[in-house]
């Protein structure tokens, strides 16, 4: 006796396929969100009480989804961020941006932030130099009374505020050098980038240089990071020229250095270049700090313009 076999409704058959295809394209779509990236501009930032810092996105993959993102921070009585990515520090400690796509709110990333203690920044310099109180330094840019005035009185005018202008930190002495001496490179409207190094910079701390960086970026609202020539050329963005020796696409390269220490202060350079023929900069330049810890500087022997 033969059995039987029951037919299966073909409508059944049709459901459960549709089914399956659901199941699958959701599948799909949540691998697709899981390899989505999100990457900024810093993925860690340091700042001091009252500053602040701008946060950029500089890539977003997949890139279908654009670089439209939402801030937030997790803990805003340490620091703020703004809709447009400003971040504000408030007081010490460490905190979290969350950065989510708009588009998908699974692709995300986090941006650490540490805002470090504005008194222990004030405490002493962030380079240690303790002349003798008696010890006057060469050529000092720090005002004194004297009898007479220097028989080449007629030159300091040209730079008078250096011998009047004094700075709590090392990082307000190199912001207004900057200021004053590559604004109109940094303004150019081929520039849309800038990148500083300050490697060299021994007597800066991490916070101070980051602070340096975020400042530059607030001033002339453009992308700034803190690289070596020779990580830009790893990278490409500076590339060898026969012509001018080096050229940097879209950008200026700012390097600071910090060369001889002497018992007032130290010796530096500084220089601002877009290639090797067009840069401006100074190589003999001083540093002072007097008895106040407050720094005072002298810009001196120009580089190629």
């Amino acid at each position: 006796m033969k059995k039987q076999v029951k037919k299966v409704p073909i409508y059944f058959i049709m459901m459960l396929a549709l089914v399956s295809v659901c199941v699958l394209e959701k599948e799909v779509n949540t691998q697709a969100a899981s390899k989505g990236k999100i990457i900024m501009n810093q993925s860690k930032i340091s700042l001091l009480p009252g500053s602040k810092f701008q946060l950029k996105v500089k890539k977003v993959k997949p890139s279908k989804l654009g670089r439209t993102v939402t801030y937030k921070s997790n803990k805003k009585k340490i620091a703020t961020v703004s809709k447009k990515g400003v971040v504000r520090a408030k007081k010490a400690g460490k905190t979290k941006i969350v950065i989510a796509s708009k588009k998908n709110r699974k692709i995300k990333t986090i941006v650490m932030v540490m805002v470090q203690e504005n008194k222990k920044e004030e405490k002493k310099p962030s380079y240690t130099v303790n002349p003798p109180v008696t010890q006057k330094p060469e050529n000092p840019v720090v005002p004194v009374v004297t009898p007479e005035p220097p028989k080449h009185s007629p030159e300091p005018p040209k730079e008078p505020v250096n011998d009047i202008e004094a700075f709590d930190h090392l990082t307000g002495m190199y912001f207004d050098i900057i200021s004053k001496e590559f604004t109109s490179m940094i303004n150019a409207d081929t520039v849309n980038q800038i990148a500083i190094d300050l490697t060299d910079c021994m007597s800066m701390s991490d916070s101070e240089k980051q602070v340096l960086t975020g400042l530059i970026c607030e001033k002339y609202g453009k992308e700034t990071m803190q690289k070596t020539m020779d990580e830009l050329k790893t990278e490409g963005s500076i590339v060898e020229d026969d012509t001018y020796g080096f050229v940097f696409q879209g950008g200026v390269f700012i390097k600071i250095c910090e060369l001889e220490k002497e018992s007032s202060g130290f010796s530096f350079r500084i220089s601002c270049a877009v290639n090797g023929l067009s840069a401006k900069g100074f190589d003999h330049c001083k540093a002072f700090v007097n008895k106040d810890n407050k720094w005072y500087y002298k810009l001196d022997g120009k580089l190629l313009s």
